[in-house]
């Protein structure tokens, strides 16, 4: 199909509209060592012999690259040899897997002390046939701890919990993808190939939450106004299809059209059976959101109408990324003594626990200076 051009291009935040309708939550929350941690699931189990060696590493208080400009440093390995599956929090205790050429790895028990020194411990070593490659993980689990919480809000992050479980969330970008300014989809680097390729999956990023948030708001209004009402700013659907929408039983409505995918992974299919429905309730799909770029797979029919004005000519390879995701191993215990909730759960690849905890909360709370 070919994409239109989109009459404009916006280059401001979206408006986040939530899949929960509860007040928002009071708690505090700090990215910080001490109250979030991170733990890598690998996509696969790795052999025990071949010519990398798999280190999981725990980091305190540094970025994944800081974590690999000194192992480095004390191995001599190249930053380009080491593979990894994903970069994880600078703010957090955060345990992940490396691989390297194995011919560096006898140097880093020398200088096992130097390392912890520096916030990192490797935990174990065992050895691969290939380099991990990025996206090579399953997700990651996540352990959050809630300050200044009373009573009463963490009975209402119980009930949060429940509906997310069941119904998922919107699966935006979070504000870290886009920098410490919150805007690096604006840059452009022509003489940089590698950082230009970074501002314009940043842009794709972008673009991505501004169609979610017109999704999210269609599905606001859904839950709110006439079928008369709705039509009135959405043409594109008549007043029968808009009851039929108003009828599905998940607060994401299915447009005609909409690309789906098998979850947690699977193949893209058009949505053109009311079953679908059923499908998506029981977790077994989820709606799909353009990555634009060359190659991607876009939607048809009416749920092209939401999404064209967020495709553009992009030199980089589009694709399409789940607008739902549902959070699994969730655990949540309140310690009324201390006013404190620690929040554990579970999150597909690509997934942001900072995301969820905005859904939990129903409000945003991370701001601009906070995004790293």
């Amino acid at each position: 199909m070919h994409i239109l051009e989109s009459p404009f291009f916006p280059l401001d935040v979206p408006t986040r509209f939530f899949a929960s309708t509860h007040a928002p939550i009071d708690f505090y929350f700090k990215k910080c060592s001490r109250d979030f941690s991170v733990l890598e699931e690998p996509l696969y189990s790795f052999s025990g012999s071949g010519e990398h060696t798999i280190l999981k590493v725990r980091k305190k208080d540094k970025s994944t690259w800081e974590m690999l400009s000194m192992l480095s440093r004390v191995s001599g390995c190249k930053i380009a040899d080491f593979g990894y599956a994903g970069l994880k929090d600078k703010q957090a205790i955060s345990t992940q897997y490396i691989s390297m050429p194995k011919t560096y790895a006898p140097a880093l028990e020398k200088y096992a002390s130097t390392l912890l020194e520096h916030g990192i411990k490797i935990l174990e070593i065992t050895a691969h046939s290939h380099k991990i490659r990025l996206g090579h993980l399953k997700g990651n689990h996540f352990l959050m701890r809630l300050k200044k919480l009373k009573p009463l809000d963490a009975q209402k992050i119980e009930q949060v919990l429940s509906f997310l479980q069941t119904y998922g969330f919107p699966n935006y970008f979070g504000a870290q993808r886009f920098g410490k300014s919150g805007d690096n989809f604006k840059h452009h680097a022509p003489r940089s190939k590698k950082l230009n390729a970074f501002f314009l999956s940043s842009y794709q990023s972008h673009l991505f939450n501004h169609w979610l948030s017109a999704r999210m708001r269609l599905n606001t209004l859904m839950r709110h106004f006439s079928p008369q009402e709705i039509h009135s700013e959405f043409a594109f659907l008549d007043l029968n299809a808009i009851k039929i929408l108003q009828d599905q039983e998940h607060y994401f409505k299915l447009l005609e059209g909409d690309m789906l995918c098998h979850y947690p992974f699977g193949k893209y299919f058009v949505h053109d059976d009311l079953c679908n429905g059923a499908r998506l309730i029981a977790q077994e799909v989820a709606p799909t959101g353009l990555l634009t770029g060359q190659k991607a797979v876009h939607a048809q029919k009416v749920a092209w109408s939401l999404e064209y004005p967020y495709a553009h000519f992009l030199k980089a390879v589009g694709d399409r990324r789940y607008a739902l995701v549902f959070p699994s191993e969730v655990r949540f215990t309140y310690l009324p003594q201390e006013a404190q909730g620690k929040l554990e759960f579970f999150l597909p690849k690509g997934a942001y626990a900072t995301i969820f905890l905005e859904e939990i909360a129903g409000r945003v709370l991370f701001s601009p200076k906070e995004r790293t």
